[in-house]
């Protein structure tokens, strides 16, 4: 054990002592939400800006000042369709829309054709989208017109329906829920572990790599066995993913917890300068969205999920970690460990894609069974336990996945022991096969 914690605390001192990690620590939760605020900002502006002209060739008369597009300019021409067509674009124009003629006599008419749209390069899909909500739209407004119904009775007879979710307790006490909180964080949940895995097994691999090409290993090895240098290297890099995790996590927490203090109000001092500047409908609505938001963030059982996700963070890393040491050690180059990858990497990658259809159906059979093996438990049981999971179920997931680390880090482990001090050798299937069964 006292082997294991020197090489684990080598591994985590020399990765944390790195100006790159101290960097990527603390400027990630800041320059993450700085990059997406950016993209908005610039997206918003450049079409708020942009102003590229839309020519309406209407033939029927009925569109007349109807199409609103974010970043369009419409202009309505007369003239021949293929004439048209041939000239548009030497008038600056983006695109040219045609609407033929239509025939409105017939109300029982649900289906139009003939609407055309020509661009020399494709149209953004909410663009078209807008498009043709606006035709459909109208099209609408004139069907009443020739019905003779009245638009106010109309639109008094539409209503909006509010259904609010609730969980009921063995005790029989209903809490509420909110499905989209929860999509959201089983979403996050998953697919964080995701991209843990990918990112530090990949360091995993690349450290026993370095070491076993440059020889070093050859000297470790004398006062270390393998096993404990394999096991002492995925604690480490772990450690080292779960203190960043950890930073992370509380800065985020503190800019969540300063912003939603903010809309709430609380700052006495930030209240006194906002209402000097912003209306006071303005302040109640934002201090009824935190509130919102606070009620959203009650609904979830917040403590059972961080458990979880500590649990299977750690889970799928160990589990993981291991084939990542078991490969670095096996092969000479990182061209050669692609072939061992790729059984590796599959479990993984179909756990991120059979999330969004978990997501969708929590408790589907799907679900139910991608949540109990080991290889795709860590992704998919995070992705259900927002929606929330039978304790059977979760129980039996977690004994499950430990017996799955256990049983890794022993095979990884025997071909640890052989590959690491391997040169120059073809590893295949068969050889590391050969490894396992071998008594040292």
């Amino acid at each position: 054990m006292k082997q294991i914690f020197l090489v684990l605390k080598r591994e985590y001192l020399t990765r944390v002592k790195k100006k790159s990690f101290l960097l990527a620590t603390l400027l990630t939760p800041l320059v993450l939400p700085t990059i997406i605020f950016a993209i908005v900002y610039f997206s918003t502006k450049d079409k708020d800006s942009r102003h590229d002209e839309i020519l309406v060739l209407d033939e029927s008369g009925y569109f007349s000042e109807v199409f609103d597009a974010s970043g369009y300019d419409f202009t309505y021409v007369t003239g021949d369709l293929e004439e048209r067509k041939k000239t548009f674009q030497t008038e600056g124009a983006f695109g040219l829309l045609y609407i033929p003629s239509l025939d409105l006599s017939d109300i029982s008419v649900t289906r139009f054709e003939g609407f055309q749209f020509y661009s020399e390069t494709n149209p953004s899909i909410r663009t078209m989208e807008r498009l043709e909500r606006s035709i459909e739209t109208r099209l609408e407004d004139l069907k009443l017109q020739r019905s003779g119904l009245d638009q106010d009775i109309i639109s008094k007879l539409q209503v909006n329906a509010n259904l609010t979710t609730y969980n009921i307790t063995e005790e029989g006490e209903a809490k509420e829920s909110n499905s989209g909180l929860s999509f959201a964080i089983g979403y996050g949940t998953g697919f964080l572990i995701y991209m843990f895995i990918f990112v530090y097994g990949s360091q995993i691999m690349q450290s026993v790599l370095d070491e076993k090409t440059s020889r070093i290993v050859e000297v470790i090895v004398s006062s270390v066995r393998p096993f404990q240098l394999m096991m002492g290297k995925v604690l480490g890099v772990g450690a080292v993913g779960f203190t960043q995790l950890l930073i992370w996590i509380v800065l985020i927490a503190t800019l969540s917890t300063v912003g939603l203090g903010i809309l709430a109000g609380n700052s006495d001092v930030l209240m006194e300068a906002a209402s000097q500047q912003v209306p006071q409908e303005a302040l109640t609505q934002q201090q009824e969205m935190a509130a919102k938001i606070t009620a959203m963030i009650a609904t979830v059982p917040v403590t059972k999920i961080l458990l979880c996700f500590l649990f299977y963070f750690l889970g799928a890393y160990f589990l993981y970690g291991a084939l990542y040491a078991a490969v670095g050690s096996a092969v000479d180059s990182l061209q050669d460990a692609q072939q061992f990858m790729f059984p590796i990497v599959i479990p993984i990658i179909a756990s991120i894609m059979a999330m969004f259809f978990v997501l969708d159906d929590p408790n589907g059979g799907m679900a139910i069974t991608l949540s109990l093996i080991p290889f795709t438990s860590p992704i998919i049981m995070m992705a259900r336990i927002p929606f929330g999971v039978p304790d059977w179920q979760l129980a039996l997931s977690m004994v499950l996945l430990i017996a799955g680390f256990v049983g890794t880090i022993y095979v990884a482990g025997r071909i640890y022991r052989i590959g690491i001090l391997m040169y120059g050798v073809k590893v295949n299937w068969k050889i590391m096969k050969k490894w396992f069964t071998m008594k040292v």
